[in-house]
């Protein structure tokens, strides 16, 4: 690579990282989800300025004959500190949504009306309501993600399985 070329890619990445942080400097929070979409999608942007910056470290560790390895050694390192610095207040920029929609969605949570309680299925051994039992089992059970496997096994083995006995 080139000495001009080098110039151009440092250039240009600079004015990437630049834009990063107009946007972090400037950024006018107006929907919460609109705005976390739109912060999430600029974090590919900023992946994509790490990987340009990959290709300038391969640049500078093969410098034309004319450059000063000290000098690009330290122009490379200024490169990294101000891209990571970037990364690390667009990161706290997108956690703070982040903080801010767990909290929406606990309050949100919070603010549920109480319904009461349902009682569960209970089987009285005959096949012609086995297929409701199960429907009705499934529903308010096997597909409770907060239960686990056992619990849902101890729900089935219960009270609720009323069969006559021969």
């Amino acid at each position: 690579m080139t000495t001009i070329e080098l110039n151009h890619k440092q250039t240009t990445f600079r004015n990437k990282v630049s834009k990063v942080k107009n946007l972090i400097n400037s950024f006018q929070p107006t929907d919460s989800t609109n705005d976390y979409i739109a912060l999430k999608s600029k974090l590919d942007n900023i992946k994509s300025i790490f990987k340009e910056l990959d290709i300038l470290q391969n640049g500078y560790c093969a410098p034309p004959d004319k450059v000063n390895l000290k000098d690009s050694l330290d122009t490379l390192n200024d490169l990294q500190e101000e891209a990571e610095k970037t990364k690390i207040s667009f990161l706290v920029l997108l956690s703070n949504y982040e903080s801010k929609k767990e909290t929406v969605n606990n309050t949100s949570k919070n603010n549920r009306v109480k319904l009461p309680d349902l009682s569960l299925p209970t089987f009285s051994g005959k096949f012609q309501e086995f297929e409701l039992f199960k429907l009705e089992f499934m529903n308010l059970i096997g597909k409770n993600p907060s239960l686990n496997e056992v619990q849902k096994l101890c729900y089935l083995k219960g009270s609720h399985l009323k069969m006559k006995r021969y």
